[in-house]
């Protein structure tokens, strides 16, 4: 587990999660555009299993969504997925950046993000710490995993946050 050590920022209101939600707001209109369907994006719980074949249609493995996941389509895809989250369960949106700004990032992040980029936002209650939230960019990267922890068969969808936000409030 990552060393999420407090440094006095609220996940709801961290300065680089402020600054990532207005930039993908601001840019949502023309990220709409660029998927070829801007009518599709109402952010209804139903639009997630567009975004999800437009998704499959674009990347063929976790790899390679991994290897996008700074693009502008993969972090528009993932403020819209949490903003879903949001508007359909009452989600917050919340970020814990795993190194303070000049500290060295692991491994998985490499070079430095370019601005307007984070790696891991997430949503969840409002209240609850970020271990019990949903990561949308992890969501995406999930669409493409065939097999559980256990080697069991499986078959993921986004429309399963909708259901795992759900079952975190009980």
């Amino acid at each position: 587990m990552a060393d999420r050590t407090d440094h006095g920022v609220a996940p709801q209101s961290h300065p680089e999660l402020l600054a990532w939600l207005t930039e993908r707001a601001q840019n949502f209109e023309h990220w709409a555009e660029a998927t070829s369907t801007p009518g599709t994006w109402d952010f209804s719980p139903q639009s997630l299993d567009p975004l999800e074949d437009l998704i499959r249609s674009q990347y063929d493995s976790d790899a390679e969504s991994l290897a996008a996941r700074r693009n502008a389509f993969l972090q528009g895809a993932c403020w819209y997925i949490g903003e879903v989250l949001c508007r359909a369960r009452g989600a917050v949106w919340k970020f814990e950046p795993f190194a303070v700004k000049g500290a060295e990032l692991p491994s998985l992040f490499g070079e430095a993000a370019p601005s307007g980029v984070i790696d891991d936002p997430c949503v969840g209650a409002p209240g609850e710490d970020t271990e019990e939230a949903i990561y949308p960019m992890g969501a995406v990267h999930g669409l493409f995993s065939t097999e559980d922890e256990l080697g069991n068969p499986i078959e993921q969808h986004l429309s399963d946050v909708l259901g795992d936000f759900e079952e975190e409030e009980e």
